[in-house]
């Protein structure tokens, strides 16, 4: 199987922005859905390695008193 780069880089583009996978007429839809394929489950991977906090933070401002 032969791989169109182009179709592959779009559907990748769009599975990592996370939008409908659509694949445009002028392109190869077997190597868009490959792209599309990894790049969601890239976007998938990103979120699960997300940092998570241990404490939320807090909106409160806090001021140090100047001296002199």
């Amino acid at each position: 199987m032969i791989i169109d780069l182009d179709s592959w880089e779009t559907g990748y583009a769009d599975g990592k922005l996370g939008r409908v996978p659509e694949c445009p007429i002028e392109l190869d839809p077997s190597s868009y859905s490959l792209g599309f394929r990894q790049g969601r489950a890239s976007r998938a991977g990103m979120r699960a390695n997300a940092p998570r906090l241990r404490y939320p933070l807090l909106s409160i401002e806090v001021r140090v008193p100047r001296e002199g």
